[in-house]
């Protein structure tokens, strides 16, 4: 395989040059970076990341530790992940919390994590930042030295849900919890009852379930059951929100039944009748979790906690206001 030494016999130019232009310097013009390029691409040159770890004491990759990879959440979560470390020359690795990825960053073959994954241990957590591995948390309020919190405001979206709720006449509050251990499920739960006890005097019933479709569907005979002129349904995602919607009536969601989701989900959009809920930008979320961890990685300084705000989007499930 041709070496960086080949490209730069071929190109006419010094070995300096060529490392500047494969690692996207600005000392060459673009001219020259293109030219470079394509002589690499033609004698399929690849970069030795292990030279490159050693000169430069870090290997420009970042692990990136989710639930899953599936569904609308993620994909805008990771893509804005993405966006900022593809602009800094970082790559990503996507993966589960399991033993050997979460090694990565104990081995020191990702440069930092980004972890939004409930499975994943805090004293694991606790242990790699004890060896000086910055890393961000997306799920957990966890305070320890080079980690760092990027969490949704969950406490105000909650606060939001409960007042869309108010605001639209309702006489009884229900809500739909997720997973006993969901960190957001239950930072939702704890804000929403403590808005309802102080902003209203109505009946307040909780129904534990699971973030899933199917776990609304579930519950939904449970809620068509309670007496009450008006129920508000606080479903804490909208995944449950769907599963409840489909089980009653139409007829009677945004009359009898008033329904709000947590976020803003692709498949509430476009649902008859649409679903209200409490939305943020997962994009931006990924944004500033990436750049947290960027600034982590540059100057090594820990960095103030961070909130991503929310928003409610009122359609048809609540009715009129």
């Amino acid at each position: 395989m041709a070496g960086i030494q080949d490209i730069a016999k071929k190109a006419g130019v010094s070995i300096s040059t060529v490392s500047y232009a494969l690692n996207g310097s600005s000392k060459v013009t673009e001219k020259t970076r293109a030219r470079i390029q394509k002589i690499a691409a033609e004698y399929n040159y690849s970069p030795n990341l292990a030279g490159r770890m050693l000169k430069k004491q870090k290997n420009f990759i970042i692990g990136l530790y989710l639930n899953d990879f599936g569904g609308y959440f993620y994909s805008h979560m990771i893509e804005g992940v993405n966006q900022v470390l593809a602009k800094n020359n970082y790559e990503t690795i996507v993966a589960t919390g399991g033993a050997q990825t979460r090694d990565f960053i104990g081995q020191g073959l990702v440069d930092g994590a980004i972890i939004l994954d409930t499975t994943f241990p805090d004293g694991t957590i606790r242990r790699y930042a004890e060896m000086g591995k910055p890393i961000v948390v997306m799920d957990r309020q966890l305070s320890y030295q080079n980690v760092t919190q990027v969490l949704l405001d969950n406490q105000h979206g909650a606060q939001q849900a409960v007042h869309a709720l108010i605001d639209v006449q309702i006489s009884y509050l229900v809500i739909v919890t997720g997973p006993k251990n969901s960190y957001d499920s239950s930072q939702r739960l704890q804000a929403a009852l403590a808005e309802s006890k102080k902003s209203i005097h109505l009946p307040v019933k909780v129904i534990q379930s699971d973030f899933t479709i199917a776990g609304g569907q579930r519950v939904a005979s449970e809620i068509f059951k309670i007496k009450a002129d008006t129920i508000g349904v606080f479903a804490l995602n909208d995944e449950m929100a769907v599963g409840i919607i489909n089980e009653i009536p139409t007829s009677l969601i945004g009359k009898k039944v008033k329904v709000i989701g947590f976020d803003n989900d692709i498949i509430g959009q476009y649902m008859t009748p649409g679903l209200s809920t409490v939305d943020y930008s997962k994009h931006h979320w990924g944004n500033v979790a990436a750049e947290s961890l960027l600034k982590m990685i540059e100057g090594s300084v820990q960095l103030e906690n961070q909130e991503i705000p929310t928003r409610i989007r009122h359609r048809q499930s609540l009715g009129e206001k």
